[in-house]
């Protein structure tokens, strides 16, 4: 017996994750997830795609930035990490002075916070261009809301030349 892998629509991801499906077709090229496509070329969800939709969610809430959201998904953050620490590690037993020491830390403390500082910026960039890709969408649906508006003023205005034109000829005989 071979068991059934549950599949989700785009529609039930967004409902199971939260997400609006701007925010998971960005996602998927962000993070390189590799959704499956059915055979018309829709996405197809599977159980893991949607754990890693939520566990994406959690990482943001705990205040994760997506370059270190991408690090932590292709397991890179756990060893550089460690690699850092243990190379600080080293340099500080090397020193027996305090003073150095002390400089030392200060100089890893710095390269962090400018790490921190260029991370920061990315994010921001990166959050400022899906807002401004929402807005242009929301504008195109407005200008689309518009033109129906127009359209239908249209017909009403033919429909109400075409009644009056009715009942004039009716009445003048």
């Amino acid at each position: 017996m071979g068991d059934k892998k549950q599949l989700y629509s785009f529609k039930e991801a967004c409902q199971i994750t939260g997400y609006k499906d701007s925010v998971i077709r960005y996602y998927e090229k962000e993070f390189n997830l590799n959704i499956q496509r059915d055979e018309k070329g829709r996405r197809i969800f599977t159980e893991e795609d949607i754990n890693t939709l939520n566990y994406i969610k959690s990482l943001q809430e705990k205040g994760y930035t997506n370059g270190q959201i991408k690090k932590i998904l292709n397991n890179e953050e756990v060893a550089i990490t460690t690699l850092e620490t243990s190379i600080i590690q080293d340099q500080y037993n090397k020193i027996q002075d305090e003073d150095n020491k002390i400089k030392i830390i200060e100089e890893k403390l710095n390269e962090i916070n400018q790490k921190l500082e260029e991370l920061d910026k990315n994010v921001f960039s990166k959050e400022r261009d899906i807002l401004i890709s929402e807005n242009m969408k929301l504008k195109m649906e407005l200008k689309q809301k518009c033109y129906e508006i127009i359209e239908l003023k249209e017909k009403l205005k033919y429909e109400k030349q075409s009644k009056k034109g009715f009942l004039s000829r009716l009445f003048r005989k």
